[in-house]
């Protein structure tokens, strides 16, 4: 009983010490930030959870459903930058320590006053309200434990949190600060669902095998037992969640190891993602799934475009199956704290197997990791080596328009995601007025979403990049944006504090930039979507002034407007 007992443990150990030997091990100081609130640790997220194009790449801190709370430095450094954002972090606030690490926080609603300046002496330096402006590194020292800022919700956000983020400092690449901040967490991860795929085939090209996982002794199991399939070469995706100890919500997994008879094949593990590599996302989902309104699937062996430094590989870290012998399969899912859930079942290969696709011979095909050209009378589209994660077959054709200047161009599927943008190439099929050949635009349509870019004439053809598959035609459009001024009229008065509101707007909800010049010095409006606004400020002294307002579009139409006004 008691060799039995030993040798149990003996086997425990081994798998865990293997286990860890699949990732570099990296040694994080565990003890050396305090958390950033005076609350208790409570996650609303965690890093690396799957969003749409990209991972989450921090923590999102509860924060009472409330705003305005006070924001602590975890360690000793000072503020390195500030950054405004209105589509993503919104206020946003980054401290340098001296272990080479930066702690970012995003969404605050104010920084301390002496920090407001400087930000705003940055702006005016580089005439742009969005945008970071950097500090020197003396210029604000802080020390653990001191105010930094008060939590909100400004920018992308859905509700009052700090999203918090732990960065290397000489590579910004960002680290997941739950291996810096331990929490209390007993409870596994969920997996609730399991996919597998011929990987003799593109990812693209088949749909894969999904099945229910349910609970089992020591995890979860497959309906039967055993998964049969029909191929030399095969790969598996999970449905998989975690939640923390006493929170409802779910959040992402961490880590997930695919072993065969005992031998790690393929797996990932979300300790580190740069933000040069967030958008690799589409790689390591099944996109069509999501993109048709289905789960988010996490591939446990990456596809032949995936470049996310995440995972480990045995040889190509596919399961390859060259007999017909039953093999013992087990997926094993673990958090952060590394509580781990498994799933185990038998998989066994048919007597008979498909055909692989000869992708290589077929010139339709798009492939991974190369550049590929497709061109067809009056279209062309160039990808680079990194804009595709695996191979399909290209499928392209056109509808006729009786008011665009080409064809509707259709260009594939948006349910194929494309990583680096694609140059496009329209020949029109009308003559196009000189004067309006510099007022060209191509129009992208995706399942209704219609995307406006200014198209560059080239030797005959216009042209324009894009992420996206899906419709592509030229129109011209020759309409100016309008301005629409609140608070101030020509000949009018203002006083210190009166707001100046801006709404800009065009034909094709295509604004391309939006000015404000006082005495001909740019002049600061805060913008969100197609509102700008100015509350007259020590930029705007006492005396008359010209304020001169322009707003341009996509197509290079410009409306100016210019307002005299008194400030008393």
């Amino acid at each position: 009983m008691l060799k039995h007992f030993l040798l149990s443990c003996f086997s425990f150990f081994i798998f865990h010490v293997a286990t860890a030997q699949l990732f570099p091990e990296q040694n994080y100081p565990t003890n050396y930030f305090r958390y950033p609130l005076d609350i208790p640790l409570k996650l609303n997220a965690n890093f690396g959870e799957m969003r749409p194009n990209h991972f989450h790449m921090g923590l999102d801190l509860f924060t009472l459903r409330r705003e305005n709370l006070p924001v602590y430095v975890p360690a000793d450094g000072w503020i390195a930058k500030v950054k405004v954002d209105p589509n993503g972090f919104g206020n946003a606030i980054y401290v340098n320590h001296a272990n080479g690490y930066t702690t970012l926080y995003c969404h605050m609603n104010t920084f301390p006053t002496k920090v407001l300046q400087a930000m705003k002496e940055g702006q005016y330096v580089k005439e742009s309200w969005k945008g970071d402006v950097e500090f020197a590194k003396n210029q604000f020292p802080v020390k653990k434990g001191e105010l930094l800022a008060y939590s909100g919700n400004t920018g992308a956000s859905a509700g009052p949190h700090v999203h918090y983020e732990i960065r290397r400092t000489d590579d910004d690449a960002c680290l997941n600060a739950l291996l810096f901040h331990r929490i209390h967490d007993v409870t596994p991860p969920d997996i609730t669902k399991l996919a597998v795929y011929d990987r003799t085939k593109s990812t693209y090209e088949q749909t894969p095998k999904t099945m229910m996982l349910t609970r089992a002794a020591g995890g979860y199991a497959v309906a039967g037992g055993t998964i049969t399939v029909n191929s030399e070469a095969v790969s598996f995706a999970v449905v998989a969640t975690d939640r923390v100890t006493g929170v409802p919500n779910s959040n992402g997994i961490f880590e997930a190891v695919v072993y065969v008879d005992e031998e790690a094949v393929s797996g990932f593990r979300v300790d580190g993602i740069d933000y040069l590599q967030t958008r690799y996302l589409n790689a390591h989902i099944d996109y069509r799934i999501k993109a048709n309104g289905g789960s988010y699937y996490q591939h446990i062996s990456p596809l032949p475009g995936d470049r996310l430094p995440i995972y480990y590989k045995k040889g190509d870290g596919l399961i390859h199956l060259s007999d017909t012998a039953v093999h013992e399969v087990k997926i094993v899912v673990k958090d952060a704290n590394s509580n781990a859930s498994t799933v185990q079942f038998k998989l066994k290969r048919s007597a008979w197997t498909s055909a692989a696709a000869n992708v290589q011979k077929d010139s339709r095909y798009m492939l991974p990791n190369q550049i590929n050209i497709f061109e067809q009378g009056d279209v062309q589209m160039v990808s680079s080596e990194k804009s595709f994660y695996d191979a399909f077959r290209f499928v392209y054709n056109y509808k006729t328009s009786a008011t665009a200047y080409s064809n509707i161009h259709v260009m594939h599927s948006p349910t194929i995601p494309v990583h680096d943008s694609m140059m496009f190439r329209i020949k029109p099929n009308k003559e196009i007025p000189t004067s309006a050949r510099n007022r060209v635009i191509m129009i992208h349509n995706t399942k209704g979403k219609m995307v406006v870019e200014r198209a560059t004439l080239v030797k005959g053809w216009y042209e324009a990049k894009s992420r996206d598959f899906g419709e592509f035609w030229l129109e011209v459009d020759e309409i100016a944006p309008t301005l629409t001024v609140a608070g101030v009229a020509d000949g009018g008065t203002l006083v210190a504090g009166s707001p100046i509101t801006v709404t800009v707007a065009d034909n094709k909800k295509a604004i391309y930039s939006f000015r404000a010049e006082l005495d001909g010095q740019w002049l600061m409006f805060a913008g969100l979507g197609p509102v700008f606004r100015y509350k007259t400020d020590e930029y705007c002294p006492i005396g008359d002034h010209e304020l001169k307002l322009t707003v341009e579009d996509e197509a290079g139409n410009v409306t100016e407007r210019i307002i005299r006004f008194t400030r008393k």
